[in-house]
């Protein structure tokens, strides 16, 4: 069984040797790997060239957009399956694709089988890694209504190649949410085999693109309102639940903050007072005093190490 690998990428010297490191090094060796760049101007295509013999195809050229650059990787690739792994992402381990390709062998009817992410986070953000699991096959029309978490990567699935015959390519009308508008039509062919498989598939940095929030939720909510399937009684049911409690939860945790700034703005005020200030005067000199001695201290036991 071969599969498809395909990685879109623009000016990203900085990760995309990485990523081809992580799809060269598989113990798996039937994989078509599939590389579209959009003529980038740093070191991206020098850095790709170096791994020419393992690379299927590498294309550089403009393109204008994303999801064009994706349908194009589609048009080339000729596996069974499909992968997309973007440039600053990586294959989790050198055995995932092994392990993808012996649970579709004993799952031959899958059509799409998706698993889950390792989560890096900006560090700007948090320093805390973590391991997203998505939901079900049987929850997932439920997920997408709400459409506003994670419901699976791009990165953790692979789709049978035929689907994008049967179904159509990426909308590339959006920037950013063209794949949610695709899973919809994925999880709405009642005819399709949807399985999940327990396995962490890739890792993904939290600082890319889909990190806009705001314009990924707004294209996620225009899909919504633009399927049919989704306008249903039930589904609008389960929308309008939805966001509900989401107030709720808003409201809650703006409560929380009011009341912490109110206990901050008494805090502040009780120190304006006359005895307080002469107590934080006392505490800032002090503090000095402790300073400068750590400061003499550190400068001789320098000077003792010479």
């Amino acid at each position: 069984m071969k599969i498809s690998i395909i990685t879109v990428c623009k000016n990203s010297e900085a990760y995309i040797e990485q990523v081809i490191k992580s799809v060269i090094s598989q113990s798996y060796k039937e994989i078509e790997y599939i590389i579209i760049d959009g003529n980038s101007q740093d070191k991206t295509k020098e850095i790709v060239t170096k791994y020419a013999d393992q690379v299927t195809y590498f294309i550089s050229e403009p393109d204008n957009s994303l999801y064009e650059a994706m349908n194009k990787g589609i048009k080339l690739a000729t596996g069974s399956f499909i992968n997309f792994i973007n440039s600053d992402d990586f294959l989790y381990d050198c055995n995932v694709i092994q392990d993808v390709v012996s649970f579709i062998n004993a799952h031959p009817d899958c059509d799409f089988i998706y698993g889950d992410t390792h989560i890096r986070p900006n560090p700007r953000i948090s320093s805390q890694s973590s391991i997203s699991k998505p939901p079900l096959p049987s929850a997932i029309p439920e997920e997408m209504a709400h459409g506003t978490g994670i419901l699976f990567l791009q990165g953790a699935i692979f789709s049978r190649r035929e689907l994008f015959s049967k179904l159509g390519v990426f909308n590339e009308d959006y920037k950013i949410s063209a794949d949610y508008e695709w899973f919809t039509r994925v999880v709405l062919d009642k005819t399709l085999s949807i399985y999940y498989y327990p396995r962490t598939i890739f890792s993904f940095y939290q600082g890319g693109v889909s990190g806009n929030i705001t314009t990924t939720l707004k294209e996620m909510f225009e899909i919504q309102n633009q399927v049919p399937a989704f306008q249903s009684d039930d589904l609008l049911r389960l929308r309008l639940l939805k966001f509900q409690n989401t107030i709720i939860e808003l409201k809650s945790f703006l409560s929380k903050v009011e009341t912490l700034s109110e206990e901050r703005r008494v805090l502040i005020e009780k120190m304006k007072t006359p005895a307080n200030r002469f107590w934080i005067k006392k505490l800032w000199l002090k503090f000095k005093l402790i300073a400068r001695l750590l400061l003499n201290f550190s400068k001789q036991s320098g000077n003792q190490n010479k």
